[in-house]
């Protein structure tokens, strides 16, 4: 059993428009999961403003967590069950990458991007990961986790921050 945690709390600054609105939003990103195999998805929006963005499952951020990095070690406890994270803005998210990444990460891992680098907010955590105390991020976080390497899927794994990023190629044919 595991739980698809879709993150979509921020308030997209760099981006200056709400990223978990655009190409699909959360409930793109919902079908995919549980057509991959995650067997419950919830979204994390937040502050109470936002829960109202969202339909299904959609969680309050809890007093007092000031971060993903506070927040992650939450749900843990609070799902007993492993956890998936999936950012809002994962664009170019399918069904095929994550089944693949899924399969190739039961135990926890983190996926590497098409530049090589570890992508933590997509990581996969084992409901018994013992995650290090007072992390002061989410990279320090999920840094015991294995690396994942996703090939041929990496690009699925991108993070999409700036307006410019936006001009991806494959986000040309998806409708905003």
């Amino acid at each position: 059993m595991s739980v698809g945690a879709i993150l979509a709390g921020g308030i997209s600054r760099r981006m200056g428009r709400d990223k978990a609105m655009l190409y699909g939003g959360v409930d793109r990103l919902r079908a995919c999961m549980e057509s991959a195999g995650v067997t419950t998805t919830v979204v994390m929006c937040g502050t109470q403003a936002r829960k109202r963005l969202f339909d299904g499952e959609v969680l309050v951020d809890p007093p007092g967590v000031s971060g993903l990095h506070e927040l992650i070690p939450w749900m843990l406890k609070r799902f007993e069950d492993d956890l998936v994270l999936m950012p809002c803005d994962a664009y170019l998210m399918s069904e095929e990458a994550l089944s693949h990444y899924l399969a190739l990460a039961q135990g926890g891992g983190v996926p590497m991007d098409v530049n090589g680098r570890r992508q933590p907010l997509f990581a996969c955590i084992a409901k018994e990961t013992v995650l290090p105390a007072n992390s002061t991020s989410v990279r320090k976080l999920v840094e015991g986790l294995p690396s994942v390497d996703v090939a041929p899927y990496e690009e699925a794994f991108t993070n999409f921050n700036e307006p410019s990023d936006l001009q991806h190629p494959r986000l040309q044919d998806r409708v905003r």
